[in-house]
């Protein structure tokens, strides 16, 4: 073992660990010194593309910044999930580039779901072009030369996944590039990413380790498994972006030298994280691949014409700004810090509250620190939607009568248990061995739980949508649907959509990688409103109900509103 702390977590690193991290950290400096600009006065598809790398490259380096943070460490697998879904993309387009196109499918697709989330939440819709079309008209993204209204979308994750899993070989492009994403057990892989970029119960228990605290830190297989996928993620999209807009290859850079060297670090990663998370194949199994999935998206049938052009006189400029809700949300985080609760006070504490408190206080300060810091708002944003998720469930959890509250709770739980055999049975059968399977969720010695974890209900009920408890969650606002609708905004950028990429530029002489502002003011809102449920509702069950509690919890209640009254005269939501 290391004998002193190398991170701001004052835990000691072991060999392995520091190992990772290192290369880690040489792949992250290495795609640093690529150079890569805007090219406003191209065809929209290239522009996209021309962004793709740029974005990945920034959402690996969030990544990398968050290890040994101290606080924040489950949302590096929001972070992981999302490159690796990118780099899915842009190996599929890399082996045929004439698929390029289909980004322009995919932007029109979000830009539908978007405005029909507009309409079936009912929230008034005055920012409605803002949200689809927050930069000026360049590349001709507002699609006013009706060129590429009918463009098909890419194929989803899932059909992309399977596409994957069925082919052996790629039908073009460098087999190196593409071996990266083929680990033992990726679909059980897959799925722990999931858990953990959703905030909930059971990606949460990453944080549980022997020495590192509650919600916040990051357990090292955890760690291990989420760098790997997202060196993966980001070395395909180098690659597959450069095959699709060879173009925009900087002159001044050899392409095959560097992308080969982004490769290797990029194994060396992957071998590295390996022998930390212990997930490797002990025998051959057949490719676990279900039938090719539907495609469920909405039909072209619905399409709504702001979707695929908005016209010029619809455009809005970018006039806002997010001062005086970063001035409100500061005055709030100076209020959730008036009172701390120790949930150790009679030597032991209650797993789930502790985990909603403490991973409520994780969330918010990796907004709060990263909203600020330059090129870190792929990080606050995501942390911003695991706490909109998680504040949704914890409302859903606690909002019943005493006598109905423990068939909840067994619902609530039983249903992290059933993921957790599924993932478990989905590597098994990759030839993961069970050992290693098991091992990948065990908990830490010094967690004991009253109820074994494979224990379940017979007749489990699952748990209600995550719809459905924002609906719920919204009830007291004049809008009661704003929040159903801010997830869906959200998610444009922990998934790394087309729309996404827009709401990552802001125009200017230069363009800058930053947030819009409606974006930015959406995730402080959230997180705010989001972490005022989960730490206010924590620290008053584990403080006994008492008097100081209740008190802290309505303050906080009182400055979060403060928050959304700022914020709703930039997002325009409620």
């Amino acid at each position: 073992m290391s004998s002193t702390p190398s991170r701001p977590d004052g835990r000691v690193e072991s060999p392995e660990l520091s190992d990772l991290r290192t290369t880690t950290r040489a792949l992250r400096f290495h795609l640093d010194t690529l150079p890569v600009g805007y090219n406003l006065n191209c065809p929209p598809d290239q522009f996209l593309a021309g962004l793709a790398f740029m974005l990945a490259r920034q959402r690996f380096a969030c990544a990398d910044s968050m290890l040994g943070a101290g606080f924040g460490g489950s949302v590096v697998g929001t972070l992981a999930r999302s490159l690796f879904s990118e780099g899915l993309r842009w190996l599929w387009i890399g082996e045929d580039p004439t698929r390029r196109r289909r980004i322009l499918g995919d932007l029109i697709e979000e830009r539908n779901r978007i405005c029909l989330t507009f309409e079936q939440t009912d929230v008034s819709s005055d920012s409605l072009t803002r949200w689809l079309m927050p930069i000026p008209n360049v590349a001709d993204l507002a699609g006013h030369s009706h060129t590429w209204a009918n463009v098909e979308a890419l194929p989803t994750e899932t059909e992309l996944l399977h596409d994957f899993l069925t082919h052996q070989r790629g039908t073009g492009g460098d087999d190196r590039v593409r071996a990266l994403l083929d680990m033992e057990g990726l679909q059980g892989a897959v799925k722990i990413l999931e858990y953990a970029g959703h905030g909930n119960y059971l990606g949460l228990m990453s944080s549980l380790t022997l020495d590192g605290a509650i919600a916040h830190d990051l357990r090292a297989d955890h760690e291990a498994l989420f760098m790997q996928v997202a060196a993966a993620g980001v070395v395909i999209t180098l690659a597959g972006s450069a095959t699709a807009v060879p173009e925009l290859w900087p002159a001044e850079m050899d392409k095959d030298t560097f992308i080969d060297k982004a490769v290797a670090l990029a194994e060396r990663v992957c071998d590295t994280a390996a022998k930390i998370h212990g997930l490797r194949r002990v025998r051959k199994t057949a490719a676990q691949v279900s039938k090719k999935p539907r495609d469920n998206r909405a039909p072209r049938g619905l399409l709504r014409p702001m979707a695929a052009v908005i016209p010029q006189d619809e455009l809005l400029p970018d006039v806002n700004t997010v001062e005086h809700v970063a001035a409100a949300a500061e005055a709030y985080w100076e209020v959730a810090g008036s009172l701390v609760v120790n949930p150790w006070k009679d030597g032991r504490t209650s797993l789930n509250i502790t985990l909603m408190y403490a991973g409520g206080w994780s969330l918010l300060e990796t907004v709060m620190v990263n909203y600020t810091q330059p090129g870190a708002a792929p990080t606050a944003v995501s942390a911003a939607r695991m706490l909109l998720e998680e504040a949704a469930r914890a409302t859903w959890r606690y909002s019943v009568a005493p006598d109905k509250a423990e068939a909840r709770f067994v619902q609530y739980f039983d249903e992290y248990r059933a993921m957790r055999r599924n993932a478990i049975n989905t590597l098994t059968g990759s030839g993961i061995s069970t050992k290693a399977a098991e091992q990948i969720f065990a908990l830490p010695p010094n967690v004991q739980l009253t109820k074994p974890l494979n224990q379940m209900a017979k007749g489990r009920q699952p748990l209600p949508t995550i719809t459905s408890m924002l609906r719920d969650l919204g009830k007291p606002y004049p809008e009661p649907g704003w929040l159903e609708l801010a997830y869906t905004l959200l998610s444009q950028m922990t998934h790394s959509t087309p729309v996404a990429y827009l709401h990552t530029m802001r125009a200017g002489d230069p363009w800058t990688n930053d947030l819009s502002p409606e974006m930015l003011a959406l995730a402080l809102d959230v997180a705010c409103l989001s972490s005022a449920r989960l730490i206010g509702l924590g620290a008053w069950l584990l403080s006994d109900l008492n008097a100081e509690a209740d008190n802290y919890r309505k303050q906080l209640a009182k400055a979060a509103a403060n928050v959304h009254n700022a914020a709703r005269s930039v997002h325009f939501l409620d």
